[in-house]
């Protein structure tokens, strides 16, 4: 009883403490990104990280780990490609936070057993790793929207030129004709460019930002038109008609694959499904998996295989066009 209360008021703590960080970075996120335009900006040609950065940390040792690292690099921009309004420090004490909640709860409902240990270990990683998760789905999930929505951009962007709207304004006004997220980098791209940065760093922060392979495609398109001239409007027309080509070809494939698809989500579910039913019929045999250590190491083996035969099959049939 006292291990369960303590073990609720850990989650508790842990919860405000993450509720507080939330609050506190969207207080600060307006002051870090004016700080963050005193700055100076990315020369031309140069490096292509966001124009708009915020310390990774308030803490002063976290920051100065965190300034040097490639892993902060890489988790802001994962951060700001999903929309998380969350530091990278703030991101990092989540993921560690969780992973020692994990860890601890069996510890504690055990009573610091050996079972409960075994048990810890596995469910700490996942505590680690279930922040990344979260945030790698809502990127997907983003850069899915943004694509669908390229198409119709584009044709925003081409319709504006050929009104006479120059390029910079064509951005604009298609970023208040279209609804997030792609009118959300739009709007950043022209607000870089009106903060003092060239088109080309603010197109290249913007690729870089989002990391979509179809915005590639229209922003070296763009880049090419710039230094070598031509008719930017029936480039973009033919950048929209490759994008619309993939995206029929993509389904085409996703057609195909359906069934090895659907094939490899059963097989995920059988096991647990088996196992399941054989519990119902034999519940004091099946018990011996998580009562005895061997049950329990065999358990862990399952399951890290069961998963690993999971997204085997879906990067076989994850075909990229």
């Amino acid at each position: 009883m006292i291990a369960a209360l303590a073990a609720i008021f850990v989650l508790l703590a842990l919860a405000s403490a993450i509720l507080g960080l939330y609050m506190l970075s969207s207080r600060r996120g307006a002051d870090a990104r004016l700080r963050a335009l005193r700055a100076p900006q990315t020369p031309a040609g140069g490096d292509t990280r966001p124009l708009l950065r915020r310390a990774p940390s308030a803490i002063p040792a976290l920051r100065r780990f965190l300034s040097t690292s490639t892993w902060a690099e890489h988790a802001a921009i994962e951060l700001d490609r999903a929309r998380v309004n969350l530091r990278v420090g703030e991101y990092l004490l989540l993921r560690v936070l969780l992973g020692i909640l994990l860890f601890a709860l069996p510890l504690l409902l055990t009573g610091g057993e050996v079972v409960g240990l075994i048990v810890a270990m596995p469910l700490a990683v996942l505590g680690y790793m279930l922040p990344a998760f979260w945030v790698a789905l809502r990127r997907r999930r983003r850069l899915r929207a943004i694509d669908r929505q390229l198409v119709e951009g584009l044709t925003h962007v081409a319709n504006a030129i050929r009104a006479g709207f120059a390029i910079l304004q064509a951005f604009d006004a298609a970023a208040q004709r279209l609804q997030p997220p792609l009118s959300e980098e739009f709007g950043r791209l022209v607000a870089d460019v009106r903060l003092g940065a060239s088109l080309e760093d603010a197109l290249a922060s913007m690729g870089k930002r989002v990391g979509s392979y179809d915005l590639d495609l229209v922003i070296t398109a763009t880049l090419i038109q710039r230094s070598t001239g031509g008719n930017l409007t029936e480039i973009l027309d033919n950048v929209s008609e490759t994008i619309r080509e993939r995206d029929r070809i993509r389904a085409e494939v996703r057609t195909f694959t359906a069934q090895q698809r659907f094939a490899g989500s059963v097989l995920s579910v059988w096991p647990v499904l088996l196992a399941f039913i054989f519990f119902l019929l034999n519940p004091d045999l099946m018990s011996n998996l998580w009562t005895e250590t061997a049950g329990i190491v065999l358990l862990i083996v399952a399951a890290t295989l069961q998963v690993l035969g999971f997204l085997t099959i879906r990067r076989i049939v994850n075909i990229e066009i």
